[in-house]
């Protein structure tokens, strides 16, 4: 049998007043202010890794061999293919 013990509005109101006039005792904006910054710049990195990865994605698909550079054809679905790649980007396959 589980037992649940009740918790009091008044004792969380309490704590909450104690937590805030510490807060603003202490004059601890800077590390809240510190916190909000560094949520904006991992969200930032975040953001731009995802675009970086979209940006080579899409450029190893429409990959176009220059003159003279060595390509591979993939026997699955034909595109020119970057000798280096194991994986064809449009269809997926394995290429050895």
């Amino acid at each position: 049998m589980y037992y649940f013990r009740q918790i009091s509005p008044i004792g969380c109101l309490l704590w909450t007043f104690l937590f805030a006039w510490l807060f603003f005792k202490l004059k601890l904006y800077y590390v809240l202010g510190i916190i909000v910054l560094i949520a904006i710049i991992y969200n930032f990195y975040k953001k731009t890794r995802v675009k970086i990865k979209e940006y080579k994605e899409e450029k190893e698909k429409n990959f176009e061999p220059e003159i003279g550079e060595v390509y591979k054809v993939c026997p699955y679905c034909g595109k020119d293919v970057k000798r280096s790649a194991r994986l064809c980007p449009h269809c997926k396959n394995l290429l050895e």
